[in-house]
C-alpha cells in the first residue's frame, strides 16, 4: 500500500476477503468486504445476519456488521447497505480525503459512482493485480489445506477407474466420484468430477454428457476439489478397450510434455521460457496447436489462479507457488488426453505433490 500510496484498502472479492481476514463463505447470495488501512485490524462488513457465524470462525479482523435491508432497484447482494456501511467505515477511520485502493473487475459502474459521490475528496486506485502477486507465494497453512484437497481429489481419481464402464453415462458416473469425495470430507461447493470423452474433454469447466461412455474413445477423468477454500485439480486420461496406435502417440505425447514441463519449473525461472523449451522440446510430431493453452497456472483460493502457464507469460516463478500443470492435447478424429498434476516450486527446483502414478494407459 506505501508502495501505491494507498491509505486504504476496500476488497471486495470473496476469495480475496478471506485470504485477508480469515473469513470464508463459500456461496454468493450476500455481500462481503475487508477494508484495510494501516495501524487498524482489517473491518470485515458482513451482513448482520452471517454475525453468529463468525463467532465459531478464526477470523483476524473487526466484525462490522450491517442490516441488509433489499432497496427497490438493487439487487439484494450488494446493495445500498452495503455500500453505505463500507463509506461510514472509511469516515470512521479517517479516510475520506485519502487514496483508496478498489478492486475494480469487482464493483459495477453504479456501485463505482455512489463510492465516489460519498466520498467526493477521496481519490480511487485499482490493486486487484497486486492482491494477485500478494496471493502468488503460499504458506504453510495454504499449502497444508492444498494437500488435503489432493488426497480428495486421488480418492475421485481412484473411484473413477473403479466405476467408470462402457455403457454408463459422463453423467452418472461423475455423480458416483462425486458422492465418494464428499465422503471423505470434500466441500460441496469445491468438488467436480468431470468424466469425459471426444472433443468437449479438452475445455475448461465442461459438464460431463448425457451420451454413454463407449471402449474406443480415450476418456479423461478431471477432478478438482477445495478444502477450507483451496483448490486443487487431478487428471487422468484413460481407455476402455485398446487404444488404437494414434491415441496411445496423443497420450504419449501429452505425457512427455507434462515431463517436460516438470524438469523445467524452478525458482526464477520466466514462464515464458518454461512454455519455449516444452514446444521446442516435444519436437514437430504435431502442430504446435495441439497442445490447449495455457499448460497450466496457478492455483488456491481460485481454480484458476494469474500466472498462466502460456508463451506469452510474463512473470517468473517463485519459491513456495503452488501450480496446477494440466498439459491437454487434442486432435480431431482422435480425442483428447488430458493429465493434471499439483505442483509446489521448492528452493531448488519443484515438487509433485500428487502421488498417482500418470501412466493409466
Amino acid at each position: 500500500m506505501r508502495r501505491d500510496e494507498l491509505d486504504a484498502l476496500v476488497i471486495t472479492r470473496r476469495q480475496d476477503v478471506q485470504y485477508l481476514t480469515g473469513y470464508q463463505y463459500s456461496g454468493t447470495s450476500i455481500p462481503i468486504a475487508c477494508i484495510i488501512t494501516e495501524g487498524n485490524q482489517p473491518q470485515l462488513v458482513i451482513p448482520d445476519i452471517q454475525e453468529l457465524v463468525t463467532s465459531r470462525e478464526s477470523i483476524m479482523a473487526k466484525v462490522r456488521p450491517f442490516t441488509d435491508t433489499p432497496i427497490e432497484g438493487w439487487p439484494r447482494t450488494r446493495g445500498a447497505a452495503f455500500l453505505n456501511q463500507i463509506t461510514n467505515l472509511l469516515r470512521e477511520l479517517g479516510q475520506t480525503g485519502g487514496m483508496i485502493g478498489l478492486q475494480h473487475d469487482w464493483l459495477s459502474v453504479r456501485e463505482f459512482e455512489m463510492l465516489k459521490l460519498a466520498l467526493p475528496d477521496a481519490g480511487f486506485k485499482d490493486f486487484s493485480q497486486a492482491l494477485w502477486e500478494l496471493r502468488y507465494i503460499k504458506d504453510a497453512a495454504e499449502i497444508d489445506a492444498i494437500l488435503q484437497a489432493i488426497a480428495i481429489g486421488e480418492i475421485g481419481i481412484r473411484t473413477a477407474l473403479e466405476i467408470v464402464a462402457t455403457g454408463k453415462t459422463g453423467e452418472e458416473a461423475s455423480l458416483e466420484i462425486e458422492a465418494a469425495m464428499r465422503g471423505v470430507g470434500g466441500q460441496l461447493h469445491g468438488i467436480s468430477a468431470a468424466v469425459l470423452s471426444g472433443a468437449q474433454a479438452r475445455l475448461p469447466f465442461m459438464q460431463p454428457s448425457i451420451g454413454r461412455i463407449t471402449d474406443d474413445a480415450l476418456v479423461v477423468l478431471d477432478m478438482t476439489v477445495s478444502h477450507q477454500g483451496y483448490f486443487c485439480e487431478v487428471a487422468r486420461t484413460i481407455h476402455l478397450g485398446r487404444p488404437t496406435n494414434k491415441q496411445r502417440k496423443l497420450y504419449e505425447y501429452v505425457l512427455n510434455a507434462t515431463r517436460v514441463m516438470e524438469k523445467q519449473l524452478r525458482p526464477k525461472i520466466s514462464i515464458k521460457d518454461v512454455a519455449d523449451k516444452i514446444m521446442k522440446k516435444l519436437g514437430r510430431g504435431y502442430p504446435s496447436d495441439t497442445l490447449v493453452q495455457p499448460f497450466g497456472n496457478s492455483i488456491g483460493l481460485d481454480l484458476y489462479e494469474p500466472p498462466y502457464l502460456t508463451p506469452q507469460g510474463q512473470y517468473s516463478l517463485k519459491e513456495n507457488m503452488v501450480l496446477s500443470i494440466h498439459p491437454t492435447g487434442y486432435v480431431d478424429g482422435i480425442g483428447t488426453a488430458r493429465i493434471a498434476d499439483m505442483i509446489l516450486i521448492s528452493a531448488d527446483g519443484c515438487e509433485n505433490l500428487t502421488t498417482l502414478a500418470r501412466e493409466t494407459m
